[in-house]
């Protein structure tokens, strides 16, 4: 449409919305209503997002570098699947100019699993640990790149204590250690008789004479307080044992991890997992300052280690925990679906009121046909009132959100606990953490108002001239 036409029809459809301005404020109010639920949802959305995706670069960090296999097999054959030479490699990368300025932490990790016993309780459960080296670990937990707020996951591992570590408050209660460690809400473990030892207890004195032997060269000095020993399948296949001092006990947001978490020194998960004198690792992890830098460090580190160390492959840490995908999808399928709702609202509401001014303005939409306009000219006009309810009402709504967001949301310290987590986190509305939602609102809402006028617009136009004039 030329200039001159289109300002006319705004003019037009303005003075045409004002004509019953109840209608038209009651059909704004519909449209606002829906587009600021759909805002603040996808707001809210966008802020869990980036509170989950700060957890998990917390717990395992943007990115790790592992033997090629080591993500699928590395469990059960650790010798095959560990990476010898981590701390080259991590010099080489601290030292890289691209790679230098983008990394926050450049660590190593080591998983070891087998048994956690407290054979002084007849107590003994199975475990999944993790060997950290204790500074580099307590600055991984404190990362907060999307500068939320959230506070710094607490890490007691000390690298003053090289036998000392962390584990989950369930294992601690499976090991009756509720009361030594002071865990809140945790059962003591019942008084059980004595079992009858069995038949074949002969047979495995010996065995178990030697890995006492062994337990006790790994014990440090007494220190006082709680211990362990941990029992897992050395690199070898003979069993190694060592005794872990306790520091804590944490509670974490899944039963299966609470009940099996056991966080160590690097040097005491080596030795465990691959007896004394070795340095292999399981993965090296790298946290980068911020997350919109990854792509960036994610393709440049798949050049360097093809060159340099093509044993190697680097996963992200969407691979490393696929349940943060599957979380994301989960809440992008929600706020559609909320959408989809909000969308028919409006086509209810906005169709509707153009339906009700269309048999209304009948004799006027005859007379303008009678001086001349066409049929596509009133078509047009319809239409233009239609975009116009959209884009007023999807304003409102956004404002409206805006505001409530800033005004309230924001600034109340309301929390919640999310899945996997032991530690509240503060509800928030981001609106702009992602760029495309507010426009994404305003155009979704102006043209589902123009489709929902185009059959009251279409019907407006096809009326016969005679006809219309006769209307009563």
């Amino acid at each position: 449409m030329p200039p001159r036409e289109t300002s006319a029809l705004l003019r037009l459809a303005w003075r045409n919305l004002l004509r019953n301005r109840r209608r038209s404020a009651l059909t704004l109010a519909i449209v606002a209503v829906a587009a600021a639920s759909s805002t603040l949802l996808g707001g809210y959305l966008t802020a869990t997002v980036r509170t989950l995706e700060t957890d998990t670069v917390r717990q395992v960090g943007h990115l790790q570098i592992v033997r090629r296999g080591a993500l699928d097999f590395g469990r059960g054959q650790a010798a095959r699947y560990a990476l010898h030479g981590g701390d080259a490699v991590l010099a080489a990368l601290r030292a890289d100019p691209v790679l230098a300025p983008r990394l926050a932490v450049a660590t190593s990790m080591l998983q070891a699993g087998g048994i956690a016993g407290r054979f002084e309780a007849g107590a003994s459960t199975t475990f999944v640990g993790q060997g950290w080296e204790p500074q580099a670990r307590a600055r991984m937990l404190g990362w907060d790149g999307h500068a939320l707020g959230i506070a710094a996951l607490a890490s007691p591992l000390d690298s003053g204590r090289p036998l000392a570590g962390v584990i989950g408050a369930g294992l601690a209660q499976q090991l009756g250690l509720c009361a030594e460690l002071r865990v809140d809400g945790c059962k003591p473990m019942p008084e059980a008789a004595p079992a009858a030892p069995p038949a074949s207890a002969a047979a495995w004195s010996a065995d178990l004479d030697r890995l006492g032997e062994q337990a006790a060269a790994a014990r440090a000095p007494a220190r006082g307080g709680a211990e362990i020993e941990l029992l897992a399948s050395g690199a070898g296949g003979a069993p190694n044992v060592v005794r872990l001092q306790l520091l804590a006990a944490q509670r974490l947001g899944q039963r299966e991890a609470d009940a099996s978490h056991v966080a160590m020194p690097l040097p005491l998960a080596q030795r465990l997992v691959f007896g004394p004198d070795s340095q292999a690792v399981s993965a090296l992890v790298l946290q980068l300052r911020h997350s919109a830098d990854l792509p960036l460090v994610q393709a440049h580190l798949a050049r360097w280690l093809a060159l340099n160390r093509p044993e190697l492959e680097l996963l992200d840490f969407e691979t490393v925990q696929p349940a943060f995908r599957q979380v994301v999808t989960m809440f992008g399928t929600l706020f559609r679906f909320v959408v989809v709702l909000m969308v028919v609202l409006t086509l209810f509401s906005v169709g509707n009121t153009l339906n009700m001014a269309v048999s209304e303005r009948t004799r006027e939409i005859g007379t303008l046909r009678a001086i001349g306009w066409l049929r596509r000219r009133v078509q047009r006009l319809f239409l233009v009132e239609g975009a116009l309810i959209g884009l007023l009402g999807a304003a409102l709504g956004v404002v409206g959100a805006a505001l409530l967001a800033a005004g309230l949301i924001n600034t109340g310290r309301f929390q919640w606990t999310p899945p996997s987590r032991g530690t509240p986190v503060p509800i928030a509305v981001d609106l702009g953490g992602d760029p495309a939602l507010v426009p994404g609102v305003l155009l979704l809402f102006t043209l589902v108002a123009c489709l929902c006028s185009w059959w009251p617009a279409r019907r407006a136009a096809a009326q016969p001239i005679v006809e219309a004039l006769r209307h009563v």
